[in-house]
């Protein structure tokens, strides 16, 4: 394992605990919505990186963009990439499947308004410790993915977690997000 992919490793189980922390502190999260919050701050990393924060975007406003199109898909194959590394096979036609009929029963309850701004925030300290650019900390959340979904593989099929996810990175590469409020305590 080079430096690194041992480095994105670390961060992603540090993403991984932290979704958990930002959402759940006092009790149990929805599989679905965690997948999905981890995706979205994956595309929301990226996002930033698109160099879009000179334009006056209103939070939540779709932004359709060429980076969106060319770049978002590394999110999704890489998440690919570290399931089959873990040993989930993902088929194709499964995953297809579970994208075009999407259960209601598997909708996240947490939407994105309300999961950006606070998995952003407890990002925040792992992304600056490693001191991560945009990109690398958007790869490492994709990881992180990969980990909630292979995590999940018993309670959740992972073809339709991975639909989950594929949406997600969407959605967070496409949405302009919430600014992020320091903590103050």
């Amino acid at each position: 394992m080079t430096d690194n992919a041992a480095k994105r490793a670390a961060v992603a189980q540090a993403f991984a605990r932290a979704v958990f922390t930002a959402l759940a502190p006092e009790g149990r999260l929805q599989t679905e919505s965690a997948i999905a919050a981890m995706a979205r701050m994956a595309g929301t990393y990226y996002f930033r990186s698109f160099g879009y924060a000179a334009m006056q975007l209103e939070p939540g406003q779709a932004v359709l963009s060429d980076e969106a199109n060319t770049k978002g898909p590394e999110l999704m194959h890489l998440a690919h990439e570290v399931l089959a590394r873990l040993g989930v096979k993902l088929e194709d036609a499964r995953v297809r499947a579970a994208l075009k009929h999407k259960a209601d029963r598997h909708t996240p309850r947490l939407g994105f308004a309300y999961t950006q701004p606070r998995v952003e925030r407890a990002f925040a300290p792992v992304k600056d410790a490693h001191g991560l650019s945009n990109v690398e900390a958007g790869k490492a959340a994709a990881c992180a993915v990969a980990l909630l979904i292979h995590n999940s593989r018993d309670e959740l099929d992972p073809a339709v977690a991975f639909g989950l996810a594929t949406y997600g990175f969407i959605e967070g590469t496409k949405t302009a997000p919430w600014p992020v409020e320091p903590v103050t305590e």
